[in-house]
């Protein structure tokens, strides 16, 4: 069951960050999936083992997280910061090592947590001139996973009552089209019907172009604007960056602050993600980083995946905003993906349980997450950086793939980060049925 789009520039759009899409949920559901999160200004205690888990009318079972409460409710490993053992981590690294030799990219960090221990290595190269190996520690863009901590704030100003899932977005941002019938929740789960702004063909022409530019959100809003409607507000899903850019914006009109400032002191701080951060349209990649490396370019006057290889790392990524700008290390990720699936340090109770619950039966995306077979998360791309984050709702077990490539892989057209997630889900024994590979 592959979790993300084909690869760019392949029938479907042109997006220059992407997103989890589960094919057999987009037939059960006729939509695809992502995700949102929500928390309060410091972290909330981890539940009492005392209080009940959730109770029966709360469990579905045709559900992809059948008990929420209990997910939300989950203590955590007393000894999931500590190293897995050998035994247990040599056939994630034989895993990973296969996956990411299949691939065409540079480089791979990999990452899991369970509740017995953390492992983590690096493959491959962070600069293919150099040829200098690729270490854990590197500051990495993530993409479409910034979209989770958007709509955490989000979630974290309904549990706050400074706003309402139901509220329509004209309330917030004047000239949207159709404003007054889309809501913050339609924004949230991709069912707006308003335009992808990097589905347009000019705009990423000049992105390719000249990737210097500092792009405004007026810019993006506009360009999305005036593309037509893909479908009346909640018919269905479709993935648009510029839902996300649009949650950003609320999120600073009720709370007078920006975007950055309310991640930092809502989700950053609280969790104590200190290699987190949003960079406000600069270019600049704090040390140490890997060189991204990507295909997209113009070919033939076309947008193309198959573009000759270029060096990304200077590319100002100021398009992706709300939806895709942040910088973070895997350690902070392992963080923060078991904070997104428990809510724990971040939502109240109710607010997680209401998110985990959002999710359409039996797998798709919800409030901006996806979830396939009990795994929730979210996958993220900007040009030369690719990330996986996801959380096994079952096993309470953190994934965590980076890698400094965007060039697709096999047939499936997948990304490389989620190739070898798929692997080492495999050698977990949580593998997704009907995986590529």
């Amino acid at each position: 069951m592959p979790l993300v789009e084909p690869h760019h520039p392949r029938p479907g759009g042109h997006r220059l960050h992407r997103h989890v899409r589960p094919r057999a949920a987009v037939a059960a559901t006729g939509a695809l999936l992502l995700a949102l999160t929500g928390c309060t200004s410091t972290p909330t205690a981890p539940p009492s083992s005392a209080r009940p888990s959730s109770s029966a009318a709360t469990i579905d079972p045709a559900a992809c997280i059948p008990d929420p409460g209990a997910v939300v409710d989950r203590e955590p490993g007393k000894g999931a910061t500590g190293k897995l053992s050998s035994a247990q981590s040599a056939p994630l690294d034989a895993a990973a090592a296969a996956a990411f030799s299949a691939t065409a990219a540079p480089g791979a960090v990999v990452a899991v947590r369970s509740p017995n221990g953390t492992w983590v290595s690096a493959y491959g190269v962070a600069d293919l001139t150099t040829k200098a190996p690729l270490t854990a520690d590197v500051y990495h863009r993530i993409g479409s996973v910034t979209k989770t901590f958007t709509t955490t704030l989000i979630m974290q100003l309904v549990a706050r009552n400074k706003l309402s899932l139901s509220d329509p977005i004209s309330k917030y941002v004047p000239n949207v089209p159709n404003g007054s019938e889309i809501t913050i929740l339609q924004l949230a789960n991709m069912t707006s019907g308003i335009a992808n702004y990097t589905d347009d063909l000019e705009f990423m022409k000049l992105y390719l172009t000249d990737y210097s530019i500092i792009w405004t959100v007026d810019q993006r809003l506009a360009t999305a604007f005036a593309m037509p409607p893909t479908s009346a507000p909640g018919a269905e899903f479709h993935y648009s960056n510029t839902n996300t850019v649009l949650l950003g914006e609320v999120v600073e009109k009720i709370t007078g602050h920006t975007l950055a400032e309310e991640l930092q002191r809502r989700i950053f701080d609280p969790l104590r993600l200190t290699d987190t951060t949003y960079p406000l349209a600069t270019a600049v990649l704090p040390d140490p980083h890997a060189h991204g490396y990507t295909n997209l370019g113009i070919v033939s006057g076309a947008i193309s995946g198959d573009a000759p290889l270029r060096d990304s790392t200077a590319w100002n990524v100021s398009q992706a905003g709300a939806s895709g700008e942040i910088v973070s290390r895997v350690e902070d990720l392992l963080t923060y993906g078991r904070a997104l699936g428990t809510g724990q340090g971040l939502l109240p109770r109710d607010a997680q349980i209401q998110r985990l619950s959002a999710i359409p039966v039996p797998s798709g995306y919800g409030i901006g997450m996806n979830c396939v077979q009990g795994w929730i998360g979210h996958n993220g791309q900007v040009p030369g950086y690719n990330t996986a984050l996801y959380y096994d709702t079952r096993t309470d077990t953190t994934v965590v793939v980076e890698v400094n490539g965007d060039h697709p892989t096999g047939t499936a057209g997948i990304t490389p980060a989620d190739a070898i997630f798929y692997a080492i889900a495999s050698a977990l024994g949580r593998g997704l049925e009907g995986a590529p590979g």
